[in-house]
C-alpha cells in the first residue's frame, strides 16, 4: 500500500501542484496523483512509486510501506 499522506505532505512542502507531479511521474492527467492522495487507488505499478520516490526524495519503502509518520 502507497503511504498517500506522504505523498502529499512532500509534493506540498516541494512546491508541486497535483498536476506538477502527475505530469512528472508521467501520469496523462493529475486526477491520478488526486486518486492516490485520496486514498481511492491503493497500489500502483513499481515504475510509478519508484519515479514519484525519486522526484519526491524519499525513500522507496517509506513509500510503499507507510514508515514514514506525519
Amino acid at each position: 500500500m502507497i503511504n498517500r499522506w506522504l505523498i502529499k505532505k512532500r509534493r506540498r512542502e516541494l512546491g508541486y501542484s497535483q498536476e506538477d507531479l502527475a505530469i512528472r511521474v508521467g501520469y496523462a492527467e493529475k486526477s491520478m496523483i488526486s486518486r492516490i492522495e485520496s486514498g481511492k487507488l491503493k497500489d500502483i505499478p513499481v515504475s510509478k512509486a519508484e519515479r514519484i520516490s525519486l522526484i519526491l526524495e524519499i525513500e522507496i519503502q517509506d513509500l510503499v510501506k507507510g514508515g514514514y509518520h506525519v
